[in-house]
């Protein structure tokens, strides 16, 4: 705990701005953290440091930070006087106040106190209110309005594709944040979610919220932005969610019904890949552009393995797990060709074709190694038998 203290105090006094985080447990600040950093979950959560009960430090990068972030979960401070001292001066240091709140969650009276409290001591304080888990009011056939509509104003409740019950919570949310002192919130509605839970994009909104993030902190968001778009970003925010979305989909066991969403995801995660890195163009300008430059060989071996994938179907059981397998080898090669081929472009290089071609098939073979499918229930029963 000593070293850990002694090490947020260095981060209270290093020269980076000071985002100032709000928001109950679960309701999405890690993975808030994971997209303005580029880092995974788990990286996000080992690189905190407590400063008091109820609060702590994370400086990104940590030798030398770029940003540094104070996440409070309250303001009643349960530590020693030195260390309450550190957290009065992080907070004075404050450049930017984020508070996060699930879209469902109206019971939030503490933190509503907490944002006047802090408003009536820092009413120059720019202030982002960040709506986070759309999907978790979605009715069974909705799906995440395509492109985003939201521009934190009270026309979002009436968006095209927004379902009626996230259009009334949005705007009943919005509601409680009247007459805070200073500058009116800016909201902003997000669903980051995690591959496995197959709900796409897994960034809805990032763009919205990068928006926001350079009107508040400009040199700091630019600087930031380079690691979003680094390799290891993208695989884990883009190419994972949709390659296993297209596992799941393409693993419905009746020929064509699930190819067609799979080959459609791919085609999305290929646009969302290039638009990433900064590339623009529109979906089938973008996807054309990618399986042209791979060449017609690729195109050929495609369309043949997604026509061999519908006929292992009727091997239900088995063969639908072999198709899951084999489509979530095949959109991650696909995601990490586009990864190659658009981030040289971004670069102003041009992309050699053999590179690209190797890279596809690189990652198709380490894909196939590293997935493994669900058991079936008939091979389970047949293992315990």
């Amino acid at each position: 705990m000593d070293d850990a203290l002694e090490q947020a105090r260095r981060w209270v006094d290093a020269d980076a701005p000071v985002l100032w985080l709000l928001g109950k447990t679960q309701s999405g600040k890690t993975s808030i953290l994971a997209e303005i950093t580029g880092q995974g979950h788990d990286a996000v959560g080992r690189g905190y440091r407590p400063m008091t009960r109820e609060s702590r430090l994370y400086a990104f990068p940590p030798d030398r930070p770029v940003l540094r972030v104070l996440d409070t979960r309250g303001l009643a401070d349960h530590a020693d006087e030195d260390a309450s001292q550190d957290l009065d001066r992080a907070r004075e240091q404050a450049h930017l106040f984020l508070v996060v709140v699930r879209i469902e969650d109206l019971d939030i009276g503490e933190i509503l106190d907490l944002v006047r409290q802090i408003r009536r001591q820092h009413p120059r304080l720019p202030l982002i209110v960040a709506q986070t888990c759309l999907h978790h009011l979605y009715g069974s056939g909705d799906r995440h309005p395509d492109p985003y509509p939201f521009d934190g104003t009270d026309d979002d409740r009436n968006r095209a594709g927004v379902p009626v019950e996230l259009g009334r919570s949005i705007l009943a949310q919005r509601r409680l944040f009247t007459g805070i002192k200073g500058e009116p919130p800016r909201f902003v509605p997000l669903d980051f979610t995690r591959p496995e839970q197959g709900v796409l994009p897994a960034d809805y909104g990032a763009d919205r919220l990068w928006d926001l993030l350079e009107r508040a902190l400009p040199e700091v968001a630019e600087r930031l932005r380079l690691n979003r778009a680094s390799e290891e970003s993208i695989r884990a925010r883009v190419i994972l969610p949709y390659a296993m979305a297209a596992a799941a989909a393409n693993a419905v066991p009746v020929p064509l019904l699930g190819g067609l969403g799979a080959a459609s995801l791919q085609s999305a995660m290929v646009v969302r890949i290039a638009r990433r890195l900064g590339c623009a163009g529109d979906f089938t300008a973008l996807w054309r552009e990618l399986a042209g430059a791979l060449g017609t060989g690729f195109m050929a071996g495609f369309g043949g393995s997604w026509m061999a994938q519908q006929v292992l179907k009727l091997g239900l059981g088995w063969g639908t797990a072999l198709v899951a397998s084999w489509s979530f080898a095949i959109s991650w090669a696909i995601g990490e060709a586009a990864l190659y081929y658009f981030g040289e472009k971004a670069a102003g290089q041009a992309p050699e074709r053999e590179a690209l071609r190797a890279r596809y098939r690189a990652a198709l073979r380490a894909a196939r190694d590293t997935y493994k499918p669900p058991e079936t229930e008939s091979a389970m029963r047949h293992r315990g038998s």
